[in-house]
């Protein structure tokens, strides 16, 4: 008497191999959304950083300014977001003077550039004011 052979059938194994190629399918868009939302932090963080720094320049200066990088300016060192993402600017904001006034932006790039359209720039004002006004904030 012989013993019983144990293990998988082909049939099996591709019902198996099938539901994961299935499930895989549909998670991985979901996976690569929530990475692109999660990329975003780095841009809102960057901003609100900014505007610190604005508001502590124009405090010494009486005045704002464009100039994000160097010591004469926001001495933040880099024109891009601590993690890369975003590339940073800042300019005259709505009321066209940028010594009353700043409008900050942050850009996309690299694969953050993936991210839906209208939230590939993010940007804030000395208002406060933040745009889009989309669930990219």
């Amino acid at each position: 008497m012989q013993g019983q052979v144990r293990g998988f059938s082909l049939i099996e194994l591709m019902v198996v191999v099938s539901i994961i190629g299935i499930l895989v399918a549909i998670g991985y868009p979901s996976y690569q959304d929530s990475i692109l939302r999660a990329g975003r932090t780095d841009g809102k963080k960057s901003l609100l950083a900014l505007a610190a720094r604005q508001e502590l320049f124009m405090a010494q200066n009486r005045g704002y300014t464009t100039d994000i990088s160097t010591t004469a300016g926001l001495n933040l060192g880099r024109t891009t977001s601590q993690e890369g993402k975003y590339n940073l600017t800042a300019a005259a904001g709505p009321c066209g003077s940028i010594n009353n006034c700043y409008l900050i932006t942050a850009t996309a790039t690299g694969r953050q550039s993936n991210d839906q359209v209208a939230c590939r720039t993010l940007t804030l004002n000395s208002a406060g004011i933040r745009s889009p006004t989309t669930n990219c904030w």
